[in-house]
């Protein structure tokens, strides 16, 4: 699958009750309730020039899904440039951590919360909290740096400081 790309708002939440009613008031529709488990790997060292590099495993409802991506901070939003592969068996876990080493396990819960090329993603993340994180989909037709401010804007009152960096760095900062 080719790379794909997001603009994203990350940032610690106290209370998703006022995040719920703004959705419902933009019209977000809410998709479901899941559990999810990603396992971060360790990666040889490699070009950082365009972000920082991640592969992870997240497993959900007994499948598993491979994710490489890059991240980095740009225009006062996280981007990150991606790809995923699809595995029914999540046991692959158990060979990327012999080749690669587990860097951190985050467990979390998650409430999705969808409307046109936007995920709402309401995490609660073991050992971290509560993270409101806004993925605006790079899709023809959308100017996603809009509407990454427009949603800035409009969950702003309800934000706590942003998260720069990945669940995985939370949580080995948690553990710490």
């Amino acid at each position: 699958m080719g790379q794909r790309l997001n603009r994203e708002i990350k940032a610690h939440c106290g209370d998703f009750a006022p995040v719920r009613q703004v959705l419902r008031d933009i019209g977000a529709i809410f998709v479901e309730v899941k559990d999810q488990v990603d396992s971060y790997y360790y990666l040889p060292a490699g070009d950082y020039s365009e972000g920082t590099r991640r592969f992870k495993l997240r497993v959900e409802k007994g499948r598993g899904e491979l994710v490489y991506y890059r991240e980095r901070q740009e225009n006062g939003a996280r981007t990150s440039r991606f790809q995923t592969w699809e595995t029914g068996d999540p046991r692959i876990g158990e060979v990327l951590d012999a080749a690669l080493g587990t860097k951190a396990v985050v467990r979390k819960q998650r409430e999705l919360w969808t409307k046109d090329n936007v995920l709402f993603n309401l995490d609660t993340v073991e050992g971290v909290g509560q993270i409101l994180e806004v993925e605006v989909k790079d899709w023809d037709g959308y100017d996603i740096d809009s509407q990454v401010s427009e949603y800035r804007d409009l969950f702003g009152p309800c934000l706590g400081p942003d998260i720069h960096g990945s669940n995985e760095d939370l949580v080995a900062e948690a553990s710490r």
